[in-house]
């Protein structure tokens, strides 16, 4: 089987060493040591790193010995299965009603309140601030602020 040009390669390492590792593997990447072009942290795939390299070999050798590297073969993994864990979702996907949400950015930074109100079309959120002494609506851009407390149930 002739593959032309690069593939992923996932590599099971202990979950939560998954930087150090590739640290590790980033170091090991000399001038001399050619087949390795990138390597990939994703935060929602836990205990795994991804290795693009010419062949299987590349990667078993610049990952052998290292600590955290666990045993089990290593696979090929397909692009388009990585790609949507690449894409970063907009701020406003992820804020819904009932969240509590802290301004980051803008004259109204530090305070903090429930989401009221989500405008996607205008990526604006509508929050109720927690100090106010009686319920002032806020509309301020999805993009400055930051989920503190997710709703529980979604």
């Amino acid at each position: 089987m002739s593959v032309s040009g690069p593939r992923f390669f996932a590599v099971k390492v202990t979950v939560g060493q998954e930087r150090n590792v590739a640290r590790i593997v980033e170091g090991r990447i000399t001038p001399d040591f050619k087949g390795i072009y990138t390597i990939l942290v994703l935060p929602d795939i836990r205990g795994y790193i991804f290795i693009e390299a010419e062949s299987k070999e590349k990667v078993s050798m610049i990952t052998q010995g290292i600590r955290h590297v666990k045993g089990r073969p290593i696979m090929v993994v397909k692009k388009d299965e990585l790609m949507p864990h690449l894409i970063e979702k907009p701020v406003i996907e992820t804020i819904s009603l009932g969240d509590i949400v802290e301004i980051i950015s803008g004259p109204l930074q530090g305070i903090s309140g429930k989401v009221v109100r989500v405008d996607k079309p205008k990526n604006e959120v509508t929050i109720e601030p927690s100090d106010a002494a009686f319920p002032l609506p806020i509309s301020v851009p999805a993009d400055q602020v930051r989920v503190t407390k997710s709703k529980e149930v979604r």
